[in-house]
C-alpha cells in the first residue's frame, strides 16, 4: 500500500500555486468575525417638542403622540421632551442632545431600546444626565406590573416636578 506524501506546505502557498496554474480553488468560507475595537454607528435621535430637563426616548414617533404618552406627560407634571431613533438629516447624537439641551435625566422605554445606544453594560450617567430604563411602551400598555414598575422608577429617579 502506497501512502501519499505528506505536504508541509502552508495552505495559502498551495492556493497560490494552484491559482498560478489557473486551477480554480474552492474553499469553505470562514464565518465573519467582527474586528475588535470596531464600534457600530451611533443611533441618532429626532427630538420632539417639550421643555424641561427630562428626555424620554421611545421606539418611534407614534409612541410619543399617543394617549399613553399624554398620561405620562401629565404624571410628570410638565412637558418632557420626547425623542425616537431616526436616520434622517435632522437627527442628532444622544450625547450631543444631552449636552446641548441640558437634560438631567434620560429615560429609555425598554432595555432593548437602551441597548441600541450603549455597547455592553448600561451606564448610570451620560455626562451630567442620569440614565434610567423604564418598561417598554408595549409592556406599559398591556401589563399592570409594567405600569407599577414605571411609576416606581419615575419616583426613584426623581423625575417628578416639585409643585
Amino acid at each position: 500500500m502506497t501512502m501519499a506524501p505528506e505536504t508541509s506546505m502552508p495552505v495559502s502557498k498551495q492556493h497560490a500555486y494552484l491559482e498560478a496554474m489557473n486551477i480554480p480553488v474552492w474553499s469553505l468560507r470562514e464565518p465573519l468575525v467582527p474586528e475588535a475595537g470596531v464600534t457600530r454607528a451611533p443611533v441618532r435621535l429626532k427630538l420632539g417638542p417639550g421643555t424641561g430637563g427630562i428626555l424620554l426616548v421611545c421606539a418611534g414617533d407614534s409612541d410619543s403622540a399617543g394617549r399613553l404618552a399624554n398620561d405620562i406627560n401629565r404624571a410628570l407634571s410638565g412637558a418632557p421632551v420626547w425623542a425616537w431613533s431616526c436616520l434622517d438629516d435632522g437627527a442628532i447624537d444622544l450625547t450631543y442632545a444631552v449636552e446641548e439641551n441640558l437634560f438631567t435625566t434620560v429615560a429609555f422605554f425598554g432595555e432593548k431600546l437602551a441597548s441600541q445606544f450603549f455597547d455592553g453594560e448600561f451606564p448610570a450617567n451620560l455626562g451630567s444626565a442620569n440614565l434610567v430604563i423604564l418598561p417598554s411602551m408595549h409592556d406599559i400598555e398591556r401589563l399592570a406590573e409594567a405600569r407599577r414598575v414605571l411609576w416606581s422608577t419615575i419616583c426613584q429617579a426623581r423625575m417628578l416636578e416639585k409643585g
